[in-house]
């Protein structure tokens, strides 16, 4: 028996790379044939279409251009989805900047991560948990004998949870949002049929590390983890995978580490 519904619909911010990528890839693999794809225009988010259906020909696939700090494209991208699928079922937010930032800086810089890394997901799962309340509630896939509205994953950080890093104050903040954002969510929207979980990822490789890929970085910090490397971002997505599922119907407003053992370390 699948972990999901055969209608189920997904919405995945982030996700033309990296870990929003994976993740539509992991659901995909899963049994999700229905994927509301968002991210900022770009040729790889154009060609996601015709990419996933070669290996996944039953799939519906809506590529949608987002900026996920402006409310009015969020709107549309949300009702898009809804009129193309009718519904939204599971939602992931893993859009996200990184960079540094102090409290001295520019302003301007600050409120450009804050758009995207905290109001960005604000926004996304408000109209999101909207969606959802309207919507009836669904017999689990496991067999128990409850229901459920929906569930939502928002990708944090592991900066979210633990010590802060250098030069970092507006990307922590941020973060740290996010995680408490999920919680208070998590138990606003509970009794609604609405699951919210966080998962705060430590050094993984994508386009946003790829910079910090040298062996200088790696004597610092990823010789401080305990499984001694990178993380993959399909290492991530099967953890989303599962807490979007049924199989996680107990489980909401938490968040979880996938940083190879490093929060041990701190």
């Amino acid at each position: 028996m699948s972990d999901f519904h055969p209608e189920t619909v997904a919405l995945i911010t982030g996700a033309a790379s990296g870990i929003g990528l994976a993740i539509a890839n992991r659901l995909l693999s899963d049994g999700i044939t229905n994927l509301s794809l968002l991210d900022l225009p770009s040729p790889s988010l154009s060609a996601l279409p015709e990419a996933l259906t070669k290996n996944f020909p039953a799939a519906r696939i809506l590529a949608l251009p987002t900026d996920v700090s402006q409310e009015r494209d969020i709107s549309s991208a949300i009702s898009l989805t809804v009129a193309e699928f009718h519904r939204i079922d599971l939602s992931v937010h893993a859009a996200g900047i990184g960079g540094h930032g102090m409290v001295m800086d520019e302003t301007s810089a600050m409120e450009k991560m804050v758009a995207v890394n905290l109001m960005g997901v604000w926004l996304c799962e408000s109209m999101v948990v909207k969606q959802m309340l309207l919507q009836e509630e669904r017999s689990l896939t496991t067999g128990l004998p409850y229901k459920t509205r929906g569930s939502i994953v928002n990708i944090g950080s592991l900066c979210g949870l633990s010590a802060a890093r250098p030069a970092g104050a507006t990307y922590v903040m941020t973060k740290h949002g996010v995680v408490g954002m999920t919680k208070a969510d998590a138990r606003d929207y509970g009794p609604k049929g609405i699951r919210i979980n966080c998962i705060c990822p430590g050094w993984i490789k994508t386009g946003m590390t790829a910079g910090l890929d040298t062996s200088g970085f790696t004597d610092q910090i990823i010789s401080r983890v305990p499984l001694a490397r990178w993380g993959a971002s399909e290492e991530v997505a099967y953890l989303a995978s599962f807490l979007l599922s049924d199989k996680a119907s107990f489980i909401t407003g938490s968040s979880y580490t996938v940083d190879g053992g490093l929060s041990v370390t701190v």
